[in-house]
């Protein structure tokens, strides 16, 4: 939901300045900082463990085959973006949320080996879906999140239907095709509510920073601090 809530605020926000060209070529904008992204990122993969495994709400209810599949999920997300994205950082660290993201709604009814595959096809979507996002749609999606938690997140909800079921291992008590009709059912709720609020929001406020301010970034001109040593140090000055 969260992902393809995203995704219509992305396209009511618009490309950064000076991302594409008048000709559509895309042109190169640097990460801000690579620790910061390796430090976010494995900060929500560890953190994963605890919500996924206590979404059953009780100790009683948890589950030791909820953290297996999330383990193994990551680990497959992780080995695929690391290929997929030939070893490019910001696809390693996204790689293993990815896993994450799909596996969340059939973890308690897959078998591990069943969480590996659905991981490893989610780190593969989200190197390609993102290149495809960025360089082809045009659509600048900073942190990918529509192909992160989005599109993994359908291909999720679509493979418990098909991983759940006895005759791949699972535990059974799922149907692939209600699994289809939820899916399409929350991302149809997600953009519409989606384009309506951001729509909203942008008519009436306005969604992006002036051309100064976003050149200045939203650090220094929302939070009047930078995230960086450099620019806090040119701030001083």
């Amino acid at each position: 939901m969260g992902g393809w809530i995203a995704l219509a605020a992305v396209l009511l926000l618009g490309p950064r300045l000076g991302r594409y060209s008048k000709d559509g070529r895309l042109h190169a904008f640097p990460p801000s900082s690579i620790p910061f992204l390796a430090l976010g990122a494995w900060i929500l993969t560890v953190g994963w463990f605890g919500f996924n495994v206590m979404s059953a709400q009780t100790v009683n209810a948890v589950t030791g085959l909820v953290a297996l599949n999330s383990l193994m999920a990551m680990v497959g997300g992780t080995l695929a973006a690391l290929l997929a994205g030939r070893n490019d950082p910001g696809f390693v660290h996204n790689g293993p949320l990815a896993g994450l993201v799909a596996i969340c709604a059939g973890s308690d009814v897959v078998n591990p080996l069943g969480g590996l595959i659905i991981g490893l096809v989610a780190g593969a979507v989200f190197v390609w879906t993102f290149t495809l996002t960025q360089n082809r749609w045009k659509i600048d999606d900073v942190l990918g999140v529509w192909p992160l938690h989005g599109i993994c997140g359908a291909w999720g909800g679509v493979a418990a239907g098909i991983f759940g079921a006895t005759a791949l291992g699972g535990m059974g008590g799922v149907s692939l095709v209600s699994q289809l009709l939820g899916t399409a059912l929350g991302i149809t709720v997600a953009l519409v509510g989606g384009f309506a609020v951001y729509g909203a929001i942008r008519f009436f406020i306005g969604l992006r920073l002036d051309a100064e301010e976003e050149f200045n970034g939203a650090d220094l001109s929302i939070h009047k601090i930078a995230s960086t040593p450099n620019l806090a140090a040119g701030q001083d000055e």
